[in-house]
């Protein structure tokens, strides 16, 4: 059985001015351990602030460049909690900018916590030190760009050459997805392209103590 001891709120920060008009989400996890909460909250709540401040002086550049004013700028924050057990919590950062033009930009930034340690878990962290991780996964993509639902439409057109080092993912039931930016390896229509890969078909080759934590 498993026991769900985090609970996930939300700080609300709201700014608006002649620069910037922003709504900030930030969760705030509580666990049984203290310690790993204060690590990974104030993480979070770091990284989203250096969002603000960053797209604010981005709008007074602006501003001042032009002489307008006020901007339409806008930067918001919100979060999706994907996976929460009493071993992992996975959360995706939701970052929305807009700042003219035809449509806005939106980055997805993700968080998998080890909920023992507070610590952060790679896709490196997960395999075993003998398997080729970048080309299991690899392979795994290619063949579901293949499949006839990706094929059928023509308005995702994938340019994918490998994951990253640093590749995005979030953990979800008992799926590693992996994701890719906007423009990354399709148009601006394809959105957010995600590639869910079952644990259980590559059980095998996961370490046996991130197989508890995953599932």
């Amino acid at each position: 059985m498993i026991f769900f001891l985090v609970t996930v709120n939300s700080e609300s920060i709201k700014k608006d001015n002649k620069y910037l008009k922003s709504s900030l989400e930030i969760p705030v996890i509580n666990s049984d351990n203290i310690e790993v909460n204060n690590k990974v909250n104030k993480k979070i709540k770091e990284d989203i602030m250096n969002f603000y401040e960053e797209s604010f002086k981005e709008a007074q550049s602006f501003l001042d460049d032009f002489e307008l004013d006020e901007s339409n700028f806008v930067a918001d924050a919100s979060f999706e909690v994907k996976k929460n057990t009493n071993n992992v919590i996975s959360i995706l950062i939701k970052y929305y900018k807009y700042s003219g033009g035809a449509h806005g930009y939106y980055e997805y930034v993700p968080y998998n916590i080890n909920l023992k340690n507070g610590n952060m878990i790679s896709l490196k962290d997960i395999f075993k030190n003998d398997v080729d991780y970048k080309l299991l996964i690899n392979n795994e993509i290619e063949n579901q760009i293949k499949q006839p639902d990706k094929q059928e439409d023509q308005d995702k057109v994938y340019d994918f050459y490998g994951i990253k080092d640093n590749q995005k993912f979030y953990l979800d039931d008992s799926k590693i997805v992996i994701y890719f930016d906007l423009y990354e390896i399709a148009p601006y229509a394809a959105g957010i392209p995600e590639f869910p890969i079952i644990v259980e078909n590559i059980k095998p080759q996961i370490k046996e103590d991130y197989i508890e934590l995953i599932i």
